[in-house]
């Protein structure tokens, strides 16, 4: 966790190292790719059971934007820790996708048709319109569609699934 070159990123802030700290504690290893998600919305909830389900070669970790991990990456990233806006995937490299580019990214490293298409979507619909779709008419409104819960109640968790979770 040397240095982050994050998509819309400012720049980071004190309590980096204890950020690391807490986050290697928790078993992140520089090299991992990280999805953090919006632990309380179904929508995002039933997205990571599907790459779960998916990610055969086990590539993502995962973290709730609203614990402490997902709190602690967001700061690293020198984004806002309360921001929920957006699905946020950090990369081995430490590059970080936000909005239709990291979801389309996971969905193309899992295989399978559904990766194809996503690849598809990505060379041709242009990323502004993708971005608006996301930002305008997908996060705004996923509360209201699919609902919240709490974290964890939408998920069946075993030992190499919660090996997965940051926290």
């Amino acid at each position: 966790l040397t240095g982050m070159a994050a998509e819309g990123a400012g720049s980071g802030g004190g309590g980096r190292e204890a950020d690391v700290a807490a986050l290697r504690s928790k078993g992140f290893q520089n090299g991992d790719r990280v999805v953090l998600y919006d632990g309380v919305c179904n929508m995002c909830n039933g997205w990571v059971n599907y790459v779960l389900a998916r990610d055969k070669k086990a590539q993502f970790k995962f973290a709730a934007l609203q614990g402490d991990s997902g709190r602690s990456l967001l700061r690293m990233m020198g984004r806002e820790e309360d921001d929920l806006s957006t699905l946020v995937l950090l990369e081995s490299d430490q590059t970080v996708h936000i909005r239709s580019e990291a979801v389309l990214r996971v969905v193309s490293a899992c295989g399978g048709v559904v990766g194809k298409c996503a690849d598809v979507i990505r060379t041709v619909v242009p990323r502004g319109v993708r971005d608006w779709v996301y930002s305008e008419v997908v996060a705004p409104n996923r509360y209201r569609i699919f609902g919240t819960t709490t974290p964890d109640k939408c998920r069946r968790i075993t030992p190499a699934i919660r090996a997965r979770f940051l926290d």
